[in-house]
């Protein structure tokens, strides 16, 4: 079965055609869940969630030198389990694990019955909770997009914690390109401020209202950003399918 089949499947159930399977698998988050999560959803979302996957596959085996398949893989910041259902193509449930800050995440991936191991984060970690667990491949889709630069600092030392020798850690950012969009959707005028921000700094970080901005908004950084904390920067990848999210590739350093 190739990659796009298996994940058409997924995002069908649960499927009247297949009830045994079924109820064997997880049920996909509703077109109301997709939406608020991402602002897509269905077919366009899956395009994008498949892509991902691929460049996932891709550079594990690129950087790495060995098939993705059945390995130890961490899904850091899962959400509702978009792209960790993808992860089962590719590797036995047992081995995977999604973790996440928020409650509500979570709660969503137990109602759908997913699949592996789900354990809830704290905001600024300073460990990952996994036991001792340490995984092939860690990817954070959309998670740095959000993160302030101190929480991304921390969260890039806890996840060097649990990373395997020579294993992959995939995180994406976005480029500078992000205000003028964010400007045309939420009918702002903060581009031109977080641009010159962005190109002063390298980055430029919008906090979101109240004490969870200490955390947690918008942000926008070169992949330089990303440097240290124990990982070496090996590379980037971006999909034409989902422009504003720039996959960053770092390997443990040492």
């Amino acid at each position: 079965m190739s990659l796009d089949d298996f994940g058409l499947f997924m995002i069908s159930l649960p499927n009247k055609h297949y009830p045994g399977l079924s109820r064997l698998l997880p049920a996909m988050a509703s077109d109301d869940v997709q939406k608020t999560w991402t602002g897509a959803s269905g077919l366009d979302l899956y395009r994008q969630t498949a892509s991902f996957a691929r460049q996932l596959e891709n550079n594990y085996t690129r950087h790495v030198k060995k098939p993705l398949a059945g390995s130890d893989i961490l899904d850091f910041g899962c959400g509702y389990g978009r792209i960790l259902r993808m992860m089962y193509y590719y590797s036995d449930p047992s081995h995977i694990w999604g973790v996440d800050a928020w409650d509500k995440s979570l709660d969503l991936c137990r109602e759908a019955r997913m699949h592996g191991k789900f354990a809830q984060s704290e905001r600024m970690p300073s460990g990952l909770p996994v036991n001792d667990q340490r995984f092939d491949l860690i990817f954070a889709f959309s998670v740095f997009t959000h993160l302030a630069p101190a929480t991304a600092k921390t969260c890039l030392a806890a996840l060097r914690n649990h990373i395997k020798p020579g294993g992959l850690l995939v995180a994406t950012i976005r480029p500078i390109e992000f205000w003028p969009f964010i400007d045309g959707i939420r009918k702002t005028s903060i581009a031109a401020e977080m641009e010159s921000n962005h190109r002063l700094n390298g980055f430029a970080y919008l906090p979101h209202g109240g004490v969870e901005g200490e955390t947690y908004g918008d942000i926008s950084c070169e992949i330089d950003f990303l440097r240290g904390n124990g990982w070496t920067l090996v590379g980037h990848d971006r999909s034409i399918l989902d422009p504003f999210q720039v996959s960053v590739l770092m390997q443990p350093s040492g």
